[in-house]
């Protein structure tokens, strides 16, 4: 089928001409058939089916005579056609402008939104490989994406993250070569500006490193650890440090903890021993207690504090039975001494006794009559009292041979003071005795000097 206005061929079913836009009119052409016996050509009738057309062409319409497709054409339906689309293209103009302007512009936006979810799509793909640590990739995919939209904004401060992120890496690498070197004291200072950094950042590519620091930063106070630990002499530090290695779990960490409590028990021991030495038993079981808290169930250090606890008991047992023994001889030295008091006591009564009625003893008596028959008396005494004796008188009666009663008297001892143990002597005339008589000491007074 073919349109009656510009000849072009249109589909069976079309009601307008994709070319021209002119209504389409159902005709159907017989062709004429040659006939291979036949020198003449047999003339088919032409069908035409007016649908559509206006009175006017019904009003003319003839009965149609055998025509030939290559040789005639209706000239006149051709006019009316013509006619129309001329009519109708002032309102046919804008339209088709209108469509074609909306084309360009839909091709437009859906080109746009095409680049725009690429765009989107690779910043995504990025920013899971910047997440995943995989920064040169993020890299790549955000320089694509920023070729295809230069002007995103959020492009550079991506790219600015990931060059960022990039370069903490760096430098958590270096670190940890740091800490492998076993140069804590750069490592640290490193990682502490480091962390500072990374607390700076408040995009989500950045969380990731936190977890990073914090690994390092254990593998950094392990290795100070590890690297100090002849230093500490004390339980309380090796204690502090084992407190510090309490949340880290690594092998290595496991490994310095160890180190740690054995330490702690060899210094608990050699503390307790030298507390043992000196009988300080509660002290040295106190600081056994001590480093089984840290070292629960070490067979050393309960071995150490059941030698402790039987040399205790050792010792308190002898302690008690010297405390017995201290005791009784206590006990026999009081009698010892009571019964010693008791003799000096009664020494005491005895020479008090003596110092008051024989302080002095007469060492010689001796008498001389002369021929004027004076009896001359004279001798010697000794001071066997205790204390010093002073103004010794000797008082004498003189009897005849036959023991009468002659004469009576005293005399002073010389000289007037005289100490313990010191002689003295005393003389003294009985006048007109004229008879050899006896002289008898009576008594003896004295006064202690």
């Amino acid at each position: 089928m073919f349109c009656h206005n510009c000849g072009e061929q249109l589909h069976e079913q079309s009601h307008f001409c994709s070319n021209c836009g002119k209504k389409v009119l159902n005709t159907r052409i017989a062709n004429t058939e040659k006939s291979d016996n036949s020198d003449t050509n047999k003339a088919t009738s032409t069908e035409v089916e007016d649908r559509e057309l206006p009175p006017t062409v019904i009003d003319q319409q003839t009965p149609v005579q055998p025509i030939t497709v290559k040789t005639e054409v209706s000239e006149q339906p051709k006019q009316i056609i013509r006619s129309r689309f001329f009519k109708k293209l002032p309102i046919l103009i804008p339209i088709i402008s209108i469509l074609l302007v909306g084309g360009g512009v839909s091709a437009s936006y859906f080109h746009e939104m095409n680049k725009n979810e690429e765009v989107l799509a690779l910043q995504q793909s990025a920013n899971d490989a910047a997440l995943n640590g995989d920064y040169t990739t993020a890299e790549e995919k955000l320089e694509r994406a920023q070729g295809i939209r230069p002007t995103y904004a959020a492009l550079q401060e991506d790219l600015d993250n990931v060059s960022r992120a990039s370069h903490y890496k760096v430098r958590l690498t270096t670190i940890s070569e740091l800490i492998e070197e076993e140069n804590f004291s750069k490592a640290k200072d490193r990682l502490t500006s480091l962390k500072k950094a990374v607390e700076a950042e408040e995009d989500p590519m950045f969380e990731g490193f936190a977890e990073q620091i914090t690994l390092t930063q254990a593998a950094l106070t392990v290795g100070t650890i590890k690297q100090d630990l002849s230093k500490f002499t004390t339980i309380k530090q090796l204690a502090n440090k084992l407190n510090e290695l309490s949340t880290q779990s690594s092998d290595e960490a496991a490994a310095v903890k160890e180190q740690i409590r054995l330490k702690i028990v060899q210094i608990s021991k050699e503390n307790a021993e030298t507390q043992l030495q000196n009988n300080q038993f509660s002290d040295a079981i106190a600081t056994v207690n001590q480093g089984l808290e840290y070292a629960s169930g070490n067979k050393t250090l309960v071995s150490v504090k059941k030698k402790i606890e039987q040399e205790q008991a050792a010792f308190e047992q002898a302690e008690q039975e010297r405390l017995e023994q201290a005791r009784r001889e206590q006990e026999a030295f009081e009698r010892a001494e009571q019964e010693r008091l008791e003799q000096e006591r009664e020494a005491a009564a005895q020479q008090d006794l003596i110092n008051r009625t024989a302080a002095v003893s007469i060492i010689s008596l001796d008498t001389q009559l002369d021929e004027s028959g004076d009896l001359y008396l004279y001798g010697d005494i000794k001071n066997v009292a205790t204390v010093d004796l002073t103004s010794i008188v000797i008082y004498y009666t003189v009897h005849d041979a036959d023991g009468t009663y002659l004469s009576a008297g005293s005399t002073d001892v010389t000289p007037h003071y005289i100490g313990q143990g010191e002689q003295g002597s005393f003389e003294d005339v009985i006048h007109n005795l004229s008879v050899d008589a006896n002289v008898q000491i009576d008594y003896i007074s004295w006064q202690f000097y």
